[in-house]
């Protein structure tokens, strides 16, 4: 490219001082005087007529550099207030600092904008049919090829100031549960525990059920199991078997006490669920796998029938059978 233009650069030159030269061979020579003069008036007068119009175009020049240089430091103060409200070194009424960065960001997309509108009118050729044929092509283009782009951005604002989720939560949404790694204006960026990284748009997330499992504690979550047991057995012994259960799974809150809730008296079977802190948001799966793996060896171990979602059997009024505990090395 930069050989291409000095090439170009090299021929206009050189037609340049062809042109010129030539005017001045022609003038110097009666015969050919005339032909000189109107060579250099077509140089010449197109010049003046710029430099004219130029000249006369000098005070609007200078309202529009007034213009841009007011709204260059209206910028920057916008910058140095925005940063001061993440930092805290300045509070302003119903602005959270999570969402300031993003207020500053609309304020100075506004005060662009003003510029651009109140600088348009004084431009050379503005109102003319060629601007008006750009403008119009450019608004088609971003009306047809940009509306899913800016919905995604608009829908990044709105997710902002509803205070869902921030940088390092572990959340659930569209089907994906892992750790927002990134929140940009177009897409949010999910690590699974899989190792995957999945974009989402921010229209998709808006549209979604979001769950946040740590917005307001950044180390720890809670984590539910479901058991359905029938009327014959005390709720007091499911809710101690339960609790036998959270102390034999690793990597629970010990300090925050599990609590066991009875959510529904059903038709044949009464709904029990255990609620127990995690303060280890990544080992989420595991862990609920070794909840449920540690309630049926409870149950089993207590002669008690889990019966979720629903059981069928023909039942000949014998005991309940029971897995036997696997025996040890046999001592000597």
């Amino acid at each position: 490219m930069i050989t291409s233009f000095v090439h170009a650069l090299q021929i206009l030159v050189s037609v340049v001082f062809l042109y010129i030269s030539l005017v001045v061979i022609l003038s110097e020579i009666p015969a050919t005087e005339n032909l000189g003069v109107q060579l250099a008036d077509l140089i010449f007068k197109p010049l003046g007529t710029l430099f004219n119009n130029l000249v006369s175009y000098l005070p609007t020049l200078f309202n529009i550099a007034v213009i841009i240089l007011f709204a260059r430091y209206l910028i920057k103060a916008i910058r140095y207030l925005t940063k001061g409200v993440i930092t805290g070194a300045f509070r302003f009424p119903g602005l959270h600092p999570r969402t300031a960065r993003t207020t500053g960001g609309i304020i100075t997309a506004l005060v662009y904008i003003l510029t651009v509108i109140l600088i348009l009118p004084s431009m050379p050729g503005y109102g003319s049919l060629a601007f008006n044929g750009i403008a119009t092509f450019l608004g088609a283009l971003i009306t047809i090829g940009g509306s899913s782009v800016i919905a995604n951005y608009m829908a990044g604002i709105v997710l902002t100031y509803m205070h869902a989720f921030d940088k390092g939560d572990w959340v659930e949404m569209d089907g994906a549960f892992g750790k927002i790694v990134a929140t940009g204006p177009f897409a949010v960026q999910v690590n699974t525990l899989k190792a995957e990284t999945i974009s989402i748009p921010n229209a998709k997330v808006l549209s979604t059920a979001i769950r946040n499992y740590t917005g307001r504690h950044p180390q720890q979550m809670m984590l539910s199991a479901e058991v359905s047991i029938g009327y014959d057995v005390s709720w007091k012994q499911v809710n101690a078997l339960l609790m036998e259960a959270t102390q034999r799974t690793p990597h629970l809150d010990q300090e925050k006490v599990p609590f066991v809730l009875q959510k529904k008296l059903d038709d044949f079977y009464i709904v029990y669920e255990l609620n127990v802190y995690l303060n280890r948001p990544e080992a989420k799966l595991d862990v609920h796998s070794a909840l449920h793996a540690h309630i049926l060896d409870a149950f089993n171990e207590a002669g008690v029938e889990i019966m979720s979602p629903h059981y069928r059997a023909e039942r000949d009024g014998s005991a309940t059978t029971v897995l036997p505990k696997e025996e040890g090395p046999a001592s000597e």
